[in-house]
């Protein structure tokens, strides 16, 4: 018995091996082939304006909270230097150390390798495999440093004393690391209300004052991250948060679809989830026998994948991809839910079917591979694309920094902002937000410009699309007559670039 426990082990070992070195290809293609966000722009450009000394809130609109932006600029002389892909390479360093992280906690409960094994592979499986979880935790959104706080903060929570539950020091740094979340995406807020109650209520397990420590940490947190900004500059950072209220709402209809989203994206994580649950409903196979051995932490986890599942929701837009930190806490609860399967042999398969279901489907359906080289479909034919967007940029860059040299400038006025990254150039204040910025007037000082489809294309707040569009790109094409080139397929959208300047004085 111990001996054929030992080979499915190292059986799954090699599997998970195997998982883990194809996770790492999926987020470099990402990095590389990956489509174009204009997110991207405006979250590295806020980055680099904190390296430059300007603070977000107070010296330029930002829309989310102060703690990513710092994040970056501190790593800056690490991904600036490389543009565009040096933040992609960045923020896929925080998606796998969220997996490695969520390896950690899921293997701390158990104590049999080959259920170590097993965990380890369903979850690199889910995530790792998953084309759109790399994705989404590769281009520099708050998503990945979002899921790499969160595994880290539930990691923390497996730090435990023989006999006296959660370590204190353990879960007072836990408290803030969901502290200090919140102000990376507010919406993460809802993580300190869901785990502090949760170690109140298990306080039996987690250790008697183990909440309270929790609490202190997460005070300490919220008092760094939002004591600045409510103290120093209230105004920009309310502003900010007025900003995402004010968006136009999809309604039930809508969310549904996005909903929708996430499980086609992620179809083996929702198929063993579903069945995991319909199993444990049914007490068929025996999913809920006796884990007194084993931490009740995946309790936690489904309670922070489902409160930050419903809390994404309700958002006036609730995009799929605000859903992918929550996969995290969700895929580890299911890895977890695996190893509770009472037949051996059959968890073996279960696990290397995943597996290969993941690799199949990655290969074969998944649209983001789709979306590497295809730009959609015109009538009966696909259109392929001539280049990876990442390349297309670069060259867009590379003119854009060519005439600003011949210009002696370094102020380009574009809403594509990541084109402003790419080309180490600045962009007049007011549009640090690429086409989320506010109406501002034409900058008079700024003599080279670029502008594509997303130019004036949305009316600030609410983002719905701007009545005015056709009029005010007039007045910019007036402004800068005299065209230097145009890059079509540019970008998000694959719309046309197009780079001119001010007519010589």
């Amino acid at each position: 018995m111990a001996r054929d426990a030992e080979a499915a082990a190292r059986s799954l070992r090699r599997w998970c091996l195997g998982a883990v070195a194809l996770a790492l290809c999926a987020w470099l293609a990402n990095a590389f082939l990956g489509p174009l966000n204009q997110d991207e722009g405006w979250y590295l450009y806020a980055a680099r304006r904190l390296m430059a000394g300007e603070v977000p809130h107070r010296d330029f609109f930002f829309t989310q909270g102060l703690v990513m932006p710092a994040a970056y600029a501190a790593l800056g002389w690490l991904w600036s230097p490389f543009g565009i892909l040096g933040g992609r390479l960045l923020t896929a360093a925080f998606g796998l150390g969220a997996l490695i992280l969520a390896d950690g906690a899921v293997v701390s409960c158990h104590k049999r390798a080959e259920d170590r094994w097993l965990a380890r592979l369903a979850l690199w499986a889910f995530l790792g495999l998953s084309l759109w979880f790399t994705y989404f935790t590769c281009i520099p959104k708050a998503y990945a440093l979002c899921a790499f706080g969160l595994a880290a903060g539930l990691r923390l929570l497996t730090g435990l004393r023989p006999g006296e539950g959660v370590d204190p020091l353990c879960a007072a740094f836990a408290g803030l690391v969901f502290a200090l979340l919140a102000d990376v995406r507010l919406s993460m807020g809802v993580l300190l209300p869901v785990v502090g109650l949760w170690l109140l209520w298990r306080r039996a397990w987690a250790g008697r004052w183990a909440w309270l420590w929790f609490g202190v940490g997460g005070g300490v947190g919220l008092a760094a991250a939002f004591g600045p900004e409510l103290l120093l500059w209230p105004e920009g950072f309310l502003e900010a948060q007025a900003f995402h209220a004010a968006r136009a709402p999809m309604g039930p209809v809508g969310a549904a679809g996005c909903v929708a989203r996430v499980l086609r994206h992620n179809p083996v994580l929702a198929v063993a989830g579903l069945l995991l649950g319909w199993l444990w409903l049914a007490k068929r196979p025996a999913l809920k026998k006796a884990t007194e051995e084993r931490a009740p932490l995946p309790q936690l986890w489904l309670l922070c994948a489902a409160a930050l599942g419903a809390v994404h929701l309700l958002a006036p837009v609730p995009y799929d991809d605000y859903q992918v930190p929550a996969l995290v806490p969700l895929a580890m609860a299911v890895a977890f839910g695996l190893t509770l399967h009472p037949f051996d042999s059959l968890r073996l398969a279960l696990g290397k079917t995943l597996a290969l279901a993941a690799v199949a489907l990655t290969l074969v359906g998944s649209p983001i591979a789709e979306r590497w080289v295809s730009m959609g479909q015109d009538r009966f034919w696909p259109r392929l694309k001539a280049e990876p967007d990442l390349l297309a940029l670069r060259r867009a860059a590379a003119a854009a920094r060519a005439a600003a040299e011949r210009l002696g400038t370094d102020t380009l006025w574009t809403q594509d902002t990541y084109l402003a990254v790419e080309a180490g150039l600045k962009v007049p204040a007011g549009l640090e937000m690429g086409p989320f910025s506010k109406p501002t007037p034409l900058d008079p000082a700024a003599p080279l410009a670029a502008w594509s489809g997303y130019t004036f294309a949305l009316r600030f707040p609410d983002l719905a699309p701007a009545p005015d569009r056709e009029a005010r790109l007039g007045a910019l094409r007036a402004a800068y007559p005299r065209t230097l080139a145009t890059f079509p397929d540019f970008g998000q959208g694959h719309t046309t670039l197009t780079l001119a300047e001010r007519d010589a004085p």
